[in-house]
């Protein structure tokens, strides 16, 4: 596999204009997260339900402090407001719609 350095490779040859625009959008692109579609709320949804009533792992992506961070334990309870995740070290309260994604333990299969 060819190791690609992305952008790094190709700002020697950027005007510093073209570097501060994509470094303004690369801030207002991480500030706010990504909108989900009616058909990923639903699948969001269903994947949490399917974790919480039969106790099976689940790992979550959480938009927090303008990045995402997984957790990864078992749903204990959840209302409209939060999802109680018990991970192996803490117990961990989430905001329902900071939630980016949902995805059950690889182990399981449907």
């Amino acid at each position: 596999m060819i190791k690609d350095r992305g952008t790094i490779k190709w700002a020697s040859m950027m005007l510093p204009e073209h570097l501060e625009l994509l470094r303004k959008y690369k801030e207002e692109y991480m500030e706010q997260p990504r909108e989900l579609t009616e058909w990923e709320l639903e699948e969001l949804q269903k994947t949490i339900d399917q974790a919480f009533n039969q106790q099976l792992t689940v790992t979550v992506e959480v938009w927090k402090d303008h990045t995402i961070t997984q957790w990864t334990g078992i749903v204990k309870s959840m209302n409209t407001n939060e999802l109680i995740l018990e991970t192996l070290l803490k117990t961990e309260s989430i905001p329902i719609p900071n939630i980016q994604s949902a995805q059950l333990d690889a182990d399981y299969y449907d």
